[in-house]
Protein backbone atom coordinates (compact mmCIF):
# COMPACT_ATOMS: atom_id res chain seq x y z
CA UNK A 1 0.00 0.00 0.00
CA UNK A 2 1.23 3.25 -0.38
CA UNK A 3 1.01 6.49 1.74
CA UNK A 4 -0.33 10.18 1.04
CA UNK A 5 1.05 12.87 2.71
CA UNK A 6 -0.85 15.75 1.13
CA UNK A 7 -0.64 18.71 3.30
CA UNK A 8 -3.55 19.13 5.29
CA UNK A 9 -3.97 23.35 6.14
CA UNK A 10 -7.03 25.03 7.02
CA UNK A 11 -10.16 24.03 8.58
CA UNK A 12 -12.54 21.77 6.57
CA UNK A 13 -15.90 23.60 7.93
CA UNK A 14 -14.57 26.21 5.64
CA UNK A 15 -14.06 24.15 2.38
CA UNK A 16 -17.80 22.86 3.21
CA UNK A 17 -18.88 26.18 2.80
CA UNK A 18 -17.52 27.11 -0.18
CA UNK A 19 -18.31 23.66 -1.31
CA UNK A 20 -21.05 24.40 -4.03
CA UNK A 21 -18.82 26.14 -6.03
CA UNK A 22 -16.79 22.75 -7.14
CA UNK A 23 -20.08 20.50 -6.54
CA UNK A 24 -21.29 19.07 -3.49
CA UNK A 25 -19.12 17.22 -1.38
CA UNK A 26 -20.71 13.79 -0.18
CA UNK A 27 -20.50 11.45 2.51
CA UNK A 28 -21.89 8.47 4.82
CA UNK A 29 -21.42 6.57 7.71
CA UNK A 30 -21.36 2.35 6.76
CA UNK A 31 -20.60 -0.49 9.07
CA UNK A 32 -17.17 -0.67 8.53
CA UNK A 33 -14.55 1.10 11.43
CA UNK A 34 -15.81 2.59 14.43
CA UNK A 35 -16.96 6.64 15.36
CA UNK A 36 -13.64 8.21 16.58
CA UNK A 37 -13.99 10.28 19.79
CA UNK A 38 -12.97 13.12 18.48
CA UNK A 39 -15.46 13.22 15.37
CA UNK A 40 -12.92 12.31 12.60
CA UNK A 41 -14.35 11.08 9.61
CA UNK A 42 -13.84 10.26 5.65
CA UNK A 43 -14.64 12.71 3.04
CA UNK A 44 -14.96 11.99 -0.36
CA UNK A 45 -15.17 14.79 -2.09
CA UNK A 46 -16.48 13.96 -5.65
CA UNK A 47 -18.25 16.79 -8.42
CA UNK A 48 -21.92 15.95 -8.14
CA UNK A 49 -22.49 16.50 -11.97
CA UNK A 50 -19.88 15.53 -14.42
CA UNK A 51 -19.33 16.10 -18.13
CA UNK A 52 -17.93 14.21 -20.51
CA UNK A 53 -16.00 14.79 -24.03
CA UNK A 54 -18.28 13.57 -26.40
CA UNK A 55 -16.94 11.15 -29.24
CA UNK A 56 -13.95 12.66 -30.53
CA UNK A 57 -13.82 15.61 -28.56
CA UNK A 58 -10.59 16.57 -26.50
CA UNK A 59 -7.44 14.58 -25.85
CA UNK A 60 -7.16 10.73 -27.61
CA UNK A 61 -7.93 9.17 -24.31
CA UNK A 62 -10.13 11.42 -22.85
CA UNK A 63 -10.88 14.01 -20.04
CA UNK A 64 -8.45 12.18 -16.52
CA UNK A 65 -11.14 12.32 -13.91
CA UNK A 66 -10.32 14.36 -10.47
CA UNK A 67 -11.76 13.25 -7.34
CA UNK A 68 -10.06 13.55 -3.97
CA UNK A 69 -10.38 12.32 -0.28
CA UNK A 70 -10.03 14.41 2.75
CA UNK A 71 -10.66 14.05 6.27
CA UNK A 72 -13.01 16.33 8.84
CA UNK A 73 -14.38 16.72 12.06
CA UNK A 74 -10.63 16.58 13.83
CA UNK A 75 -10.45 19.40 16.96
CA UNK A 76 -8.05 22.03 15.60
CA UNK A 77 -4.60 21.21 16.65
CA UNK A 78 -4.60 17.65 16.04
CA UNK A 79 -3.40 15.20 13.46
CA UNK A 80 -6.04 13.59 12.20
CA UNK A 81 -5.34 9.97 10.09
CA UNK A 82 -7.14 6.99 8.73
CA UNK A 83 -5.29 3.99 8.38
CA UNK A 84 -5.65 1.38 5.60
CA UNK A 85 -8.21 3.45 2.99
CA UNK A 86 -9.66 1.86 0.51
CA UNK A 87 -11.37 3.38 -2.37
CA UNK A 88 -13.68 1.50 -5.08
CA UNK A 89 -15.00 3.34 -8.03
CA UNK A 90 -17.67 1.86 -9.24
CA UNK A 91 -18.45 3.06 -13.09
CA UNK A 92 -20.59 0.20 -13.90
CA UNK A 93 -23.71 2.71 -14.67
CA UNK A 94 -21.37 3.86 -18.14
CA UNK A 95 -21.94 0.83 -19.95
CA UNK A 96 -21.79 1.62 -24.14
CA UNK A 97 -22.16 5.64 -22.78
CA UNK A 98 -18.48 6.54 -21.87
CA UNK A 99 -14.76 4.90 -22.88
CA UNK A 100 -13.62 4.64 -19.34
CA UNK A 101 -9.22 3.61 -19.83
CA UNK A 102 -6.90 3.02 -16.56
CA UNK A 103 -4.78 6.45 -16.03
CA UNK A 104 -1.05 5.06 -14.71
CA UNK A 105 -0.75 2.34 -11.86
CA UNK A 106 -1.89 3.66 -8.83
CA UNK A 107 -5.42 2.21 -9.05
CA UNK A 108 -6.85 -1.43 -10.07
CA UNK A 109 -8.99 -2.13 -12.11
CA UNK A 110 -11.18 -5.02 -12.62
CA UNK A 111 -13.84 -4.85 -15.46
CA UNK A 112 -16.11 -1.69 -14.71
CA UNK A 113 -14.35 -1.18 -10.55
CA UNK A 114 -11.21 0.58 -9.96
CA UNK A 115 -9.65 -0.08 -6.25
CA UNK A 116 -7.24 2.41 -4.95
CA UNK A 117 -5.89 1.86 -1.93
CA UNK A 118 -3.48 3.66 0.92
CA UNK A 119 -1.53 2.83 3.73
CA UNK A 120 -2.37 6.16 5.39
CA UNK A 121 -4.23 9.44 4.68
CA UNK A 122 -3.84 12.64 6.67
CA UNK A 123 -4.90 14.98 4.77
CA UNK A 124 -6.70 16.36 1.28
CA UNK A 125 -5.47 13.44 -1.64
CA UNK A 126 -5.99 13.38 -4.84
CA UNK A 127 -7.01 10.33 -6.61
CA UNK A 128 -7.19 10.74 -11.00
CA UNK A 129 -8.34 6.78 -11.45
CA UNK A 130 -9.00 6.71 -15.14
CA UNK A 131 -9.47 8.59 -18.30
CA UNK A 132 -13.53 9.43 -19.49
CA UNK A 133 -15.37 10.28 -22.53
CA UNK A 134 -18.47 9.24 -24.13
CA UNK A 135 -18.26 6.49 -25.99
CA UNK A 136 -19.01 6.43 -29.99
CA UNK A 137 -22.56 6.73 -30.80
CA UNK A 138 -23.63 8.20 -27.36
CA UNK A 139 -25.93 11.27 -27.60
CA UNK A 140 -25.34 14.40 -25.76
CA UNK A 141 -27.22 13.65 -22.42
CA UNK A 142 -26.60 9.65 -21.96
CA UNK A 143 -24.91 8.80 -18.95
CA UNK A 144 -25.39 7.01 -15.70
CA UNK A 145 -23.96 6.72 -11.87
CA UNK A 146 -19.85 6.86 -10.63
CA UNK A 147 -20.63 5.47 -7.07
CA UNK A 148 -17.72 5.51 -4.60
CA UNK A 149 -17.03 3.84 -1.36
CA UNK A 150 -14.04 4.71 1.22
CA UNK A 151 -13.33 2.58 3.92
CA UNK A 152 -10.54 2.97 6.80
CA UNK A 153 -9.19 0.99 9.70
CA UNK A 154 -10.03 3.49 11.88
CA UNK A 155 -13.32 5.53 10.75
CA UNK A 156 -16.93 5.11 9.45
CA UNK A 157 -17.14 4.34 5.38
CA UNK A 158 -18.29 7.13 3.55
CA UNK A 159 -20.16 7.01 0.18
CA UNK A 160 -20.46 9.35 -3.12
CA UNK A 161 -21.86 9.51 -6.09
CA UNK A 162 -21.41 11.90 -9.63
CA UNK A 163 -23.94 12.10 -12.26
CA UNK A 164 -21.79 11.81 -15.58
CA UNK A 165 -23.61 12.66 -18.43
CA UNK A 166 -22.28 13.13 -22.27
CA UNK A 167 -21.73 16.47 -23.84
CA UNK A 168 -22.33 19.31 -21.64
CA UNK A 169 -22.67 23.26 -21.53
CA UNK A 170 -19.51 24.80 -23.07
CA UNK A 171 -18.60 27.71 -21.81
CA UNK A 172 -16.55 30.47 -23.96
CA UNK A 173 -15.81 33.76 -22.58
CA UNK A 174 -15.95 37.40 -24.25
CA UNK A 175 -12.57 38.98 -26.40
CA UNK A 176 -11.39 41.73 -25.18
CA UNK A 177 -9.15 44.62 -26.68
CA UNK A 178 -5.61 44.76 -25.18
CA UNK A 179 -5.24 48.39 -22.49
CA UNK A 180 -2.01 50.67 -23.75
CA UNK A 181 -2.89 53.54 -21.74
CA UNK A 182 -3.31 52.05 -18.26
CA UNK A 183 -1.20 54.29 -15.35
CA UNK A 184 0.73 52.96 -12.91
CA UNK A 185 -1.09 53.06 -9.28
CA UNK A 186 -4.52 53.27 -10.80
CA UNK A 187 -7.84 51.06 -10.54
CA UNK A 188 -8.92 49.35 -14.21
CA UNK A 189 -12.58 48.23 -14.69
CA UNK A 190 -13.46 44.67 -16.94
CA UNK A 191 -16.92 43.45 -17.24
CA UNK A 192 -16.98 39.74 -17.74
CA UNK A 193 -19.29 37.65 -19.97
CA UNK A 194 -19.58 34.00 -20.71
CA UNK A 195 -21.80 32.20 -23.59
CA UNK A 196 -22.75 28.73 -23.67
CA UNK A 197 -21.09 27.15 -26.93
CA UNK A 198 -22.66 23.97 -25.72
CA UNK A 199 -25.73 21.08 -26.25
CA UNK A 200 -27.20 21.02 -22.80
CA UNK A 201 -27.97 24.00 -20.61
CA UNK A 202 -25.56 24.89 -17.22
CA UNK A 203 -29.19 24.74 -15.30
CA UNK A 204 -27.74 25.17 -11.65
CA UNK A 205 -26.07 28.47 -12.86
CA UNK A 206 -22.55 29.07 -13.94
CA UNK A 207 -18.91 30.71 -11.90
CA UNK A 208 -16.21 32.67 -12.77
CA UNK A 209 -13.05 32.38 -11.45
CA UNK A 210 -10.88 35.86 -12.04
CA UNK A 211 -7.24 35.65 -11.74
CA UNK A 212 -4.77 39.21 -11.81
CA UNK A 213 -1.54 38.36 -12.88
CA UNK A 214 1.46 39.42 -10.36
CA UNK A 215 0.56 43.41 -9.71
CA UNK A 216 -3.12 43.48 -10.09
CA UNK A 217 -5.19 43.53 -7.95
CA UNK A 218 -8.60 41.41 -7.56
CA UNK A 219 -10.90 43.90 -5.38
CA UNK A 220 -12.70 42.62 -2.78
CA UNK A 221 -16.77 44.19 -3.54
CA UNK A 222 -19.07 41.38 -3.87
CA UNK A 223 -20.85 39.23 -1.76
CA UNK A 224 -21.55 36.23 -4.12
CA UNK A 225 -17.46 36.24 -4.60
CA UNK A 226 -15.10 34.19 -2.22
CA UNK A 227 -11.88 35.78 -1.92
CA UNK A 228 -8.21 34.56 0.11
CA UNK A 229 -7.61 36.26 3.53
CA UNK A 230 -3.94 36.80 2.70
CA UNK A 231 -3.83 37.38 -1.30
CA UNK A 232 -5.52 39.83 -3.83
CA UNK A 233 -5.01 38.32 -7.14
CA UNK A 234 -7.97 35.20 -7.27
CA UNK A 235 -11.74 35.21 -6.48
CA UNK A 236 -14.37 32.71 -7.12
CA UNK A 237 -17.80 34.55 -8.63
CA UNK A 238 -21.23 32.76 -8.54
CA UNK A 239 -24.40 32.87 -10.60
CA UNK A 240 -27.41 30.89 -9.50
CA UNK A 241 -29.04 32.29 -13.37
CA UNK A 242 -29.26 29.06 -15.58
CA UNK A 243 -27.57 29.57 -18.82
CA UNK A 244 -29.22 27.44 -21.76
CA UNK A 245 -27.23 26.56 -25.31
CA UNK A 246 -27.08 29.66 -27.35
CA UNK A 247 -27.17 32.39 -24.74
CA UNK A 248 -24.67 34.71 -23.62
CA UNK A 249 -24.87 36.88 -20.19
CA UNK A 250 -22.55 40.12 -18.91
CA UNK A 251 -22.27 40.37 -14.87
CA UNK A 252 -24.09 43.18 -14.16
CA UNK A 253 -21.47 45.80 -12.86
CA UNK A 254 -17.51 45.99 -13.82
CA UNK A 255 -14.98 44.40 -11.84
CA UNK A 256 -12.40 46.35 -10.54
CA UNK A 257 -8.68 45.44 -10.88
CA UNK A 258 -5.89 47.28 -8.81
CA UNK A 259 -2.84 48.08 -10.72
CA UNK A 260 0.71 48.06 -8.66
CA UNK A 261 2.69 51.31 -8.96
CA UNK A 262 5.47 48.83 -10.36
CA UNK A 263 3.70 46.92 -13.42
CA UNK A 264 4.92 47.35 -16.73
CA UNK A 265 3.20 44.55 -18.25
CA UNK A 266 0.35 42.81 -16.61
CA UNK A 267 -3.15 40.92 -17.78
CA UNK A 268 -6.02 39.65 -16.45
CA UNK A 269 -7.74 36.74 -17.15
CA UNK A 270 -11.09 35.10 -16.31
CA UNK A 271 -12.98 31.44 -16.93
CA UNK A 272 -16.21 29.88 -16.50
CA UNK A 273 -17.41 26.85 -15.30
CA UNK A 274 -20.99 25.05 -14.61
CA UNK A 275 -21.97 25.21 -11.22
CA UNK A 276 -22.28 21.53 -9.70
CA UNK A 277 -19.46 20.08 -12.18
CA UNK A 278 -16.16 19.95 -12.61
CA UNK A 279 -13.50 21.09 -10.46
CA UNK A 280 -12.37 24.89 -11.20
CA UNK A 281 -9.81 24.41 -8.18
CA UNK A 282 -7.41 22.58 -10.29
CA UNK A 283 -4.73 22.64 -7.57
CA UNK A 284 -6.04 25.18 -5.29
CA UNK A 285 -8.12 24.56 -1.87
CA UNK A 286 -11.88 25.51 -1.57
CA UNK A 287 -11.40 26.07 2.12
CA UNK A 288 -8.60 29.01 1.36
CA UNK A 289 -11.21 30.84 0.02
CA UNK A 290 -13.65 31.71 2.83
CA UNK A 291 -13.62 35.32 2.99
CA UNK A 292 -16.54 36.98 0.74
CA UNK A 293 -17.17 40.70 -0.30
CA UNK A 294 -19.34 43.11 1.33
CA UNK A 295 -20.65 44.96 -1.38
CA UNK A 296 -24.02 44.07 -2.78
CA UNK A 297 -24.11 40.46 -5.15
CA UNK A 298 -23.05 40.41 -8.48
CA UNK A 299 -25.80 39.16 -10.92
CA UNK A 300 -25.86 37.89 -14.17
CA UNK A 301 -27.64 40.03 -17.44
CA UNK A 302 -28.19 38.58 -21.34
CA UNK A 303 -26.12 40.02 -24.33
CA UNK A 304 -25.66 38.98 -27.70
CA UNK A 305 -23.92 36.17 -28.31
CA UNK A 306 -21.34 37.70 -30.63
CA UNK A 307 -17.33 37.90 -29.73
CA UNK A 308 -17.30 35.03 -27.37
CA UNK A 309 -14.38 31.99 -27.95
CA UNK A 310 -13.07 29.83 -26.26
CA UNK A 311 -10.50 30.76 -23.13
CA UNK A 312 -11.15 34.10 -24.69
CA UNK A 313 -11.64 36.06 -21.03
CA UNK A 314 -7.80 37.85 -21.14
CA UNK A 315 -6.98 41.51 -20.81
CA UNK A 316 -3.55 42.16 -21.66
CA UNK A 317 -2.06 45.49 -20.00
CA UNK A 318 0.49 47.77 -20.39
CA UNK A 319 1.38 51.09 -18.20
CA UNK A 320 3.43 54.07 -18.92
CA UNK A 321 6.23 52.67 -16.35
CA UNK A 322 9.61 52.41 -17.54
CA UNK A 323 12.78 50.40 -15.89
CA UNK A 324 16.23 51.07 -15.86
CA UNK A 325 18.38 48.71 -17.06
CA UNK A 326 22.50 48.86 -15.89
CA UNK A 327 24.79 46.57 -16.92
CA UNK A 328 26.85 44.99 -13.95
CA UNK A 329 30.91 44.73 -14.65
CA UNK A 330 33.99 43.41 -13.37
CA UNK A 331 37.71 43.68 -13.45
CA UNK A 332 39.58 41.33 -15.58
CA UNK A 333 42.44 40.71 -13.08
CA UNK A 334 45.34 37.72 -13.02
CA UNK A 335 48.56 36.58 -14.51
CA UNK A 336 48.87 35.06 -18.06
CA UNK A 337 48.19 31.25 -18.35
CA UNK A 338 45.98 31.57 -15.46
CA UNK A 339 41.48 31.01 -15.41
CA UNK A 340 39.93 33.47 -13.46
CA UNK A 341 36.46 34.14 -12.80
CA UNK A 342 35.15 37.46 -14.42
CA UNK A 343 31.06 38.08 -12.34
CA UNK A 344 29.10 39.62 -15.30
CA UNK A 345 25.29 40.68 -15.62
CA UNK A 346 22.71 43.19 -15.92
CA UNK A 347 20.37 45.43 -12.77
CA UNK A 348 16.98 46.26 -12.51
CA UNK A 349 17.16 49.76 -10.88
CA UNK A 350 13.34 50.41 -11.55
CA UNK A 351 11.19 51.92 -10.89
CA UNK A 352 9.57 49.50 -12.95
CA UNK A 353 9.55 45.83 -12.21
CA UNK A 354 9.54 42.88 -15.27
CA UNK A 355 7.28 40.41 -15.32
CA UNK A 356 6.91 38.37 -18.70
CA UNK A 357 5.75 35.26 -17.25
CA UNK A 358 3.48 32.98 -19.43
CA UNK A 359 4.29 35.37 -22.66
CA UNK A 360 5.48 34.51 -25.94
CA UNK A 361 9.67 34.57 -26.11
CA UNK A 362 11.62 34.01 -23.91
CA UNK A 363 13.46 36.47 -21.10
CA UNK A 364 13.23 39.80 -20.05
CA UNK A 365 16.15 41.30 -22.33
CA UNK A 366 19.69 39.89 -22.86
CA UNK A 367 22.94 41.36 -22.40
CA UNK A 368 25.85 40.67 -24.62
CA UNK A 369 29.56 40.17 -23.46
CA UNK A 370 32.47 40.83 -25.37
CA UNK A 371 36.27 39.14 -23.60
CA UNK A 372 39.06 41.40 -23.54
CA UNK A 373 41.45 40.54 -26.71
CA UNK A 374 44.21 37.91 -25.16
CA UNK A 375 41.60 36.32 -23.44
CA UNK A 376 39.24 33.18 -23.80
CA UNK A 377 36.21 32.18 -22.14
CA UNK A 378 36.20 28.28 -21.47
CA UNK A 379 32.66 28.59 -19.53
CA UNK A 380 29.83 30.14 -18.15
CA UNK A 381 28.31 27.50 -15.75
CA UNK A 382 24.56 27.60 -14.49
CA UNK A 383 24.76 27.98 -10.63
CA UNK A 384 24.53 24.91 -8.87
CA UNK A 385 24.19 23.09 -12.06
CA UNK A 386 26.68 20.60 -14.32
CA UNK A 387 25.97 22.25 -17.71
CA UNK A 388 28.93 24.55 -18.29
CA UNK A 389 27.22 26.92 -21.06
CA UNK A 390 24.58 28.94 -19.80
CA UNK A 391 24.67 31.76 -22.83
CA UNK A 392 25.39 31.16 -26.24
CA UNK A 393 26.86 30.13 -27.88
CA UNK A 394 28.19 26.90 -26.00
CA UNK A 395 31.73 27.11 -27.22
CA UNK A 396 34.90 28.46 -25.98
CA UNK A 397 36.49 31.26 -27.27
CA UNK A 398 33.86 32.64 -29.05
CA UNK A 399 33.86 36.64 -29.72
CA UNK A 400 30.70 37.28 -28.01
CA UNK A 401 28.44 35.59 -25.73
CA UNK A 402 24.38 36.29 -25.20
CA UNK A 403 23.14 35.78 -22.06
CA UNK A 404 19.37 35.88 -21.20
CA UNK A 405 17.85 37.82 -18.49
CA UNK A 406 14.76 36.11 -16.46
CA UNK A 407 11.07 36.64 -17.52
CA UNK A 408 10.36 37.94 -14.09
CA UNK A 409 12.94 40.72 -13.70
CA UNK A 410 11.77 42.75 -10.91
CA UNK A 411 13.16 46.12 -9.22
CA UNK A 412 15.86 46.10 -7.68
CA UNK A 413 17.09 42.88 -8.94
CA UNK A 414 20.17 41.98 -10.06
CA UNK A 415 21.27 38.38 -12.58
CA UNK A 416 24.61 37.62 -12.90
CA UNK A 417 26.77 34.86 -13.96
CA UNK A 418 30.09 33.62 -13.61
CA UNK A 419 32.64 33.81 -16.89
CA UNK A 420 35.35 31.65 -16.52
CA UNK A 421 38.25 33.58 -18.78
CA UNK A 422 41.41 32.26 -19.47
CA UNK A 423 44.47 34.98 -19.74
CA UNK A 424 46.45 34.01 -23.14
CA UNK A 425 48.82 37.07 -23.74
CA UNK A 426 48.66 40.42 -22.30
CA UNK A 427 47.50 42.92 -24.93
CA UNK A 428 48.18 46.61 -24.26
CA UNK A 429 44.75 48.76 -24.01
CA UNK A 430 42.84 45.49 -24.09
CA UNK A 431 39.37 45.74 -22.25
CA UNK A 432 35.98 44.05 -22.82
CA UNK A 433 32.52 45.11 -23.29
CA UNK A 434 29.15 44.47 -21.68
CA UNK A 435 25.82 45.54 -23.07
CA UNK A 436 22.27 45.03 -21.71
CA UNK A 437 19.31 44.42 -24.40
CA UNK A 438 15.82 45.18 -23.78
CA UNK A 439 13.06 43.02 -26.01
CA UNK A 440 11.51 45.11 -28.92
CA UNK A 441 8.33 43.52 -28.15
CA UNK A 442 8.15 44.42 -24.25
CA UNK A 443 10.48 46.97 -23.85
CA UNK A 444 11.88 48.63 -20.65
CA UNK A 445 11.07 52.01 -21.86
CA UNK A 446 14.86 52.74 -19.87
CA UNK A 447 15.25 56.78 -19.74
CA UNK A 448 19.08 56.23 -18.97
CA UNK A 449 20.44 54.50 -21.98
CA UNK A 450 24.35 55.61 -20.70
CA UNK A 451 24.35 52.83 -18.01
CA UNK A 452 23.42 50.11 -19.81
CA UNK A 453 26.67 49.19 -21.08
CA UNK A 454 30.26 49.22 -19.65
CA UNK A 455 34.02 48.29 -19.92
CA UNK A 456 35.49 45.07 -18.55
CA UNK A 457 38.69 46.45 -17.21
CA UNK A 458 41.80 44.39 -17.55
CA UNK A 459 44.51 44.04 -14.72
CA UNK A 460 47.46 42.13 -15.43
CA UNK A 461 49.49 41.14 -12.71
CA UNK A 462 53.07 39.16 -12.12
CA UNK A 463 54.29 36.33 -14.98
CA UNK A 464 51.29 34.10 -14.44
CA UNK A 465 51.51 30.51 -13.50
CA UNK A 466 51.25 28.89 -17.21
CA UNK A 467 50.08 26.28 -15.81
CA UNK A 468 46.42 27.13 -16.99
CA UNK A 469 44.88 27.00 -13.34
CA UNK A 470 43.72 29.71 -11.02
CA UNK A 471 46.46 31.62 -9.09
CA UNK A 472 47.05 34.48 -6.79
CA UNK A 473 44.38 37.21 -8.04
CA UNK A 474 42.31 35.35 -9.72
CA UNK A 475 39.32 35.77 -7.52
CA UNK A 476 38.79 39.41 -9.00
CA UNK A 477 38.84 40.43 -5.13
CA UNK A 478 38.26 38.05 -3.30
CA UNK A 479 34.13 36.91 -3.60
CA UNK A 480 34.00 36.86 -8.03
CA UNK A 481 33.74 33.11 -6.94
CA UNK A 482 30.76 33.24 -4.79
CA UNK A 483 28.16 34.22 -7.51
CA UNK A 484 25.00 32.52 -7.83
CA UNK A 485 23.43 34.04 -11.48
CA UNK A 486 20.21 34.68 -9.10
CA UNK A 487 19.20 37.96 -7.73
CA UNK A 488 21.95 39.53 -5.74
CA UNK A 489 21.67 42.43 -2.94
CA UNK A 490 21.34 45.17 -5.29
CA UNK A 491 23.63 47.80 -6.52
CA UNK A 492 27.29 47.27 -5.52
CA UNK A 493 26.72 43.50 -5.15
CA UNK A 494 29.07 42.40 -7.76
CA UNK A 495 32.84 41.26 -6.93
CA UNK A 496 35.22 44.49 -7.96
CA UNK A 497 32.83 46.29 -10.05
CA UNK A 498 34.28 49.72 -11.34
CA UNK A 499 32.65 52.90 -10.61
CA UNK A 500 29.37 53.91 -8.30
CA UNK A 501 27.40 51.11 -7.60
CA UNK A 502 29.78 48.41 -9.88
CA UNK A 503 29.12 50.36 -13.09
CA UNK A 504 30.90 51.69 -15.83
CA UNK A 505 30.42 54.47 -17.39
CA UNK A 506 29.18 53.94 -21.25
CA UNK A 507 30.73 55.19 -24.36
CA UNK A 508 27.50 56.26 -25.96
CA UNK A 509 24.06 55.69 -25.77
CA UNK A 510 22.37 53.11 -28.22
CA UNK A 511 18.30 52.39 -28.88
CA UNK A 512 16.15 49.50 -28.07
CA UNK A 513 17.46 46.21 -30.54
CA UNK A 514 15.76 43.86 -31.32
CA UNK A 515 16.52 40.46 -29.82
CA UNK A 516 16.73 39.04 -33.43
CA UNK A 517 19.53 41.64 -34.48
CA UNK A 518 21.05 41.11 -31.89
CA UNK A 519 21.40 37.59 -32.29
CA UNK A 520 22.11 38.23 -36.29
CA UNK A 521 25.35 40.35 -34.88
CA UNK A 522 26.66 37.41 -32.64
CA UNK A 523 26.25 35.13 -36.01
CA UNK A 524 28.43 37.89 -37.66
CA UNK A 525 30.80 37.64 -34.93
CA UNK A 526 31.52 34.12 -35.69
CA UNK A 527 29.13 32.56 -32.75
CA UNK A 528 26.14 30.94 -33.16
CA UNK A 529 22.61 32.75 -32.23
CA UNK A 530 20.60 30.21 -30.44
CA UNK A 531 19.72 31.80 -26.71
CA UNK A 532 20.08 29.09 -23.77
CA UNK A 533 17.25 29.75 -21.70
CA UNK A 534 17.73 29.19 -17.46
CA UNK A 535 16.32 26.20 -16.98
CA UNK A 536 13.15 25.55 -14.75
CA UNK A 537 11.69 23.19 -12.40
CA UNK A 538 8.17 22.50 -12.83
CA UNK A 539 6.15 23.28 -9.54
CA UNK A 540 4.83 20.55 -7.71
CA UNK A 541 0.80 20.72 -6.85
CA UNK A 542 0.39 20.29 -3.28
CA UNK A 543 -2.03 17.29 -3.80
CA UNK A 544 -0.08 13.98 -4.57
Amino acid sequence: MRTSKARRGGAVRAALAVAALAGPVLMGAGPAGAEPADGTRLLIEAPGRYYMYESGEGPDDGALFLLRLNLAGAPEGTDPLAEDVVLTIDTSDLADKAEVKVAGDFCDRRGAVFTCEYSSIDGRTSVQPFYVRGAAGATPGAGGTIRYTATSANLPTAHAETEALVGGPKLAERRHPARTDVRPGSTIELTPAVANHGHLPADRGIGIKLYGAEGVRVAREHSNCHYQAWSDTVAYCTFDTPVAPGEAYEVSAPLSFGVSEALMYGEVRYSGWALGSGDPWEYERPEDYGETGAGAPLTLRPVRDTGFEEFGGHLDLTTSQHADYQAVTDTLRGGVGETVPLVLGARNAGPGSMDLSGRSGHGAGTYEVTPPEGTTVTSIPFPGEDDDWACSPAKKGAEKYVCRIDERFEAGAEETLRFNVRIDEKVEGAQGRIEVLDRDDYPARDTDRENDSAVIPVRITGAGSGDGGSGPGASGGGSAGSATGGTGSGPGSGPESSGAGGLMASTGARGVLPVAATAAAVLLAGGAAVLVGRRRRAEQPEDH
